[in-house]
């Protein structure tokens, strides 16, 4: 006779009771389940137990987000460092300018006061009053000269101190600014490597345990069903147990 079609209680979704040792299972989550004196409980399946293919994806997720990650982060300070690079060529450039102009200065100062020693009269500093006036008034156009230069001079420097401290503020929030981005990052990483190494041993240890559990049931299901096919072989009927 053929041997009969058994069959174990069957739906959507997990039961919500089940008598001790009645099996049943959810065909839309594909979970297994057998009944307890605290209720229904998941055995197997899709459902209960994490796939490798699941902890591939998620591992292979991560080290594309952290690959990305890197690659921003390096992008951000090869952008800082070529800003940084020409802040620094600006500065140079600018204080090599102010040098030139200072020395520009410089030689018009020399050549107004050889103008003014050039102006003075052969013969008209022949009384000591003569040459105080001359010297009072060559005093004078050389105070003038150097107020202005020196004015110039600081006007100039005081400027460029100030661009330069700017400069320097913003390069220092800018290095600030990756330094932490780049911190929190190896943090998320260093967190996200310890998940996958704790999920992954999970996995393993599940994958093992679940593996002794299907290997110990195989050998008690053959048992059984020899057993059963024993006592039904004069039964000819399907025994179904219905829907929960």
């Amino acid at each position: 006779m053929p041997n009969p079609i058994l069959k174990i209680k069957r739906g959507s979704g997990a039961p919500t009771s089940l008598s001790t040792g009645e099996l049943a299972i959810d065909v839309l989550n594909k979970s297994l389940f057998v009944g307890t004196a605290d209720g229904p409980l998941a055995i197997g399946g899709e459902h209960v137990f994490a796939k490798k293919s699941y902890a591939d994806a998620a591992v292979s997720a991560e080290a594309s987000l952290r690959s990305a990650a890197d690659a921003t982060l390096t992008t951000n300070l090869a952008s800082e460092v070529t800003r940084a690079q020409a802040a620094e060529g600006t500065l140079t450039t600018n204080l090599a300018s102010e040098v030139t102009r200072a020395t520009a200065a410089e030689a018009a100062l020399g050549t107004r006061i050889d103008n003014v020693l050039s102006n003075v009269t052969p013969g008209s500093l022949d009384s000591l009053s003569e040459i105080v006036t001359a010297f009072q008034a060559a005093d004078s156009n050389l105070n003038g000269a150097i107020t202005s230069l020196a004015s110039s001079a600081s006007t100039g420097l005081t400027n460029e101190v100030t661009r330069a401290t700017g400069a320097e503020s913003a390069l220092g929030t800018r290095i600030d600014g990756v330094v932490s981005a780049a911190t929190a990052l190896t943090s998320r990483v260093s967190a996200a490597e310890s998940d996958i190494v704790s999920n992954a041993s999970a996995i393993s240890a599940e994958v093992t345990a679940r593996t002794s559990a299907v290997s110990a049931e195989a050998s008690t299901r053959a048992s059984a069903d020899t057993s059963l096919g024993n006592r039904l072989t004069s039964l000819e009927t399907e025994i179904d147990g219905g829907t929960y």
